[in-house]
């Protein structure tokens, strides 16, 4: 038996009685309920399933079988009468996003004759695709004042039901597929016609706000983000916050704020330079002190040193510091700010006779660490921060035993 769905009839339906017509179970323990007659909308065209109770049963997913919808829940029902209720909040939100690309989508056919061709309603943001390869910032904004022109003139929304024979009477944006037998149609007084199977408002007023966020390239066509309605001026309201919260740190009108922030940005900069120039001169400073330190044997000298709340690039230029000395070998451990990495750096001057990359990856195993490189230079990283000082005591042991030997 068909199941009567009441969306249709009224998208506004909130509660409804319904009988059980059919109960199966499922693989992962819950239940398929079939109704008679139901007002849950379920997951087609875009547009998320409705949630809600069945009884005292909470509806978490509904689907199309043929004609008849299927209403999922977790514990076995009584078979007969039950009462229903929809999430409101849920499913005027839907017929807010739903109603609201409609309007969207006809807005960008008249403005570009752009194509809709695909519309996806998610849980914070929608999106539909457009089948054109650009788009400017100017024709977003064409494209949204028309819109909420169409929403702020309260047009009427209509829905019909036609067949190939009256289906020619309405100006439909897109043509559906020829095999139909009967098609819902979607009208937006005067302005859209589409065909759709999803729950909408009655007025274009009921939409709300529309806003496009943004844009991006997709699969050779342009996707869309948007919100409407309550998501809309929710979304506002965060922004707005944020905006507001970076004008009292600027201490600046929010007219003033970007100006502000490139000022701010350019300070940056020069202090980042200035930074730059400081650490290099404090790892020159620093080569000398650990070269000063260094332990001579033969006419080589052998530098090994652990660096906290440092980064490898930074453990980088202290090496190359100390091996533009000849006769020199330096095998730097350091350890990153929040003590979680390791990392190794074995380097040597050129006239010395051994390989780095060998007495690092000796070591490598102690900190669970990977890594590699040539002879003269080599690096890696690992995860046992305490088992650095026992990898590197055991290098500079290997190492000093290669060198009496030379």
């Amino acid at each position: 038996m068909t199941t009567i769905k009441l969306y249709h009839e009224n998208a506004y339906t909130k509660d409804f009685t319904a009988n059980i017509t059919k109960i199966t179970s499922l693989p992962n323990a819950k239940w398929a309920v079939t109704l008679d007659r139901t007002a849950f909308y379920p997951t087609s065209g875009g547009q998320p399933f409705d949630k809600g109770m069945l009884d005292d049963l909470p509806v978490i997913d509904v689907q199309e079988d043929g004609e008849d919808i299927i209403h999922i829940i977790e514990a076995c029902p009584v078979m007969g009468k039950v009462e229903g209720h929809i999430q409101w909040q849920r499913r005027f939100d839907h017929m807010q996003q739903h109603s609201g690309q409609h309007l969207l989508s006809g807005a960008f056919y008249s403005v570009l004759q752009a194509n809709t061709v695909s519309f996806h309603l998610g849980t914070e943001s929608s999106q539909i695709d457009l089948d054109i390869e650009d788009i400017t910032p100017e024709n977003l904004v064409e494209v949204e004042i028309l819109a909420n022109q169409i929403v702020f003139s309260t047009k009427a929304l209509h829905t019909h039901w036609l067949n190939q024979d009256t289906i020619h009477s309405f100006p439909l944006r897109k043509a559906p597929a020829k095999d139909f037998a009967e098609i819902r149609l979607v009208e937006i007084a005067d302005f859209d016609y589409s065909a759709c199977c999803g729950t909408h408002v009655t007025n274009t007023g009921e939409i709300g706000l529309i806003k496009i966020r943004n844009w991006e390239r997709k699969n050779n066509g342009v996707r869309i983000d948007f919100m409407c309605g309550w998501r809309a001026l929710g979304d506002y309201q965060q922004k707005n916050s944020i905006l507001q919260q970076v004008s009292n740190r600027l201490s600046l009108p929010a007219s003033g704020i970007l100006q502000g922030i490139e000022k701010q940005l350019l300070k940056t900069e020069e202090i980042s330079k200035e930074l730059i120039s400081v650490k290099q001169e404090f790892y020159r400073n620093l080569a000398t002190t650990l070269s000063q330190q260094g332990e001579i044997i033969g006419h080589n000298k052998l530098i090994v040193h652990t660096l906290t709340n440092i980064t490898p690039n930074e453990i980088n230029n202290i090496a190359k510091e100390l091996v533009n000395k000849p006769h020199t070998i330096a095998c730097i451990g350091g350890i990153n700010a929040d003590e979680t990495k390791v990392h190794l750096i074995f380097s040597a001057s050129p006239d010395v006779p051994l390989s780095m990359n060998h007495e690092l990856k000796n070591i490598l195993p102690l900190i669970d660490g990977k890594g590699g490189g040539s002879a003269q230079s080599a690096q890696g990283g690992g995860s046992n921060v305490d088992q650095l000082p026992t990898a590197l005591t055991l290098a500079a042991d290997h190492i000093k035993e290669q060198l009496y030997l030379l």
